[in-house]
């Protein structure tokens, strides 16, 4: 054989190998899922379930649900009668008579009104700071008060 010739047949003894674990694998792993399907356990028969008209399931035990209203059937109207009312008869109660021994006030007087609470006016430094800066102009230099506004204004605050 010349050596022009080992080159291809290594590449098909690969290729042949390859393609041969590829089977041995596909095989292996076909008879496994084989296997599994044949050991898998029955199923015991699934319980008998009571269905209603619809074929919802009934869960509860000793439920029935109503069937159906029929189309043909209506619901039963109710038959308007004329009200009569006896002649004579009153729901009028007249007041209880009051007891002869009890005495009662003649004259009822009326509570006062409640008034709003309106606080007692607060007086402090800033307030008589503020009156006096007003009271300027008409008592400025009158008796004993300085004619200067800082100075009537100290003397009228404190």
């Amino acid at each position: 054989m010349c050596l022009g010739m080992k080159a291809p047949v290594a590449k098909i003894l690969t290729l042949a190998l390859t393609v041969g674990m590829a089977a041995v694998l596909a095989l292996g792993t076909f008879e496994a899922a084989f296997a599994r399907q044949k050991h898998r356990a029955k199923r015991p028969p699934a319980p008998v379930i009571t269905r209603d008209y619809d074929g919802t399931p009934i869960i509860m035990k000793g439920f029935r649900r109503p069937p159906p209203p029929k189309e043909d059937d209506q619901p039963a109207q109710r038959v308007e009668r004329p009200r009569q009312t006896p002649r004579g008869s009153s729901t009028y109660i007249p007041p209880p008579v009051p007891s002869p021994y009890v005495t009662r006030p003649t004259t009822v007087l009326p509570a006062p009104p409640t008034q709003v609470y309106t606080p007692p006016p607060i007086n402090t430094y800033s307030d008589r700071v503020t009156n006096c800066i007003h009271s300027f102009p008409l008592n400025r230099g009158l008796g004993n008060n300085p004619t200067d506004q800082q100075s009537y204004i100290r003397q009228c605050a404190n």
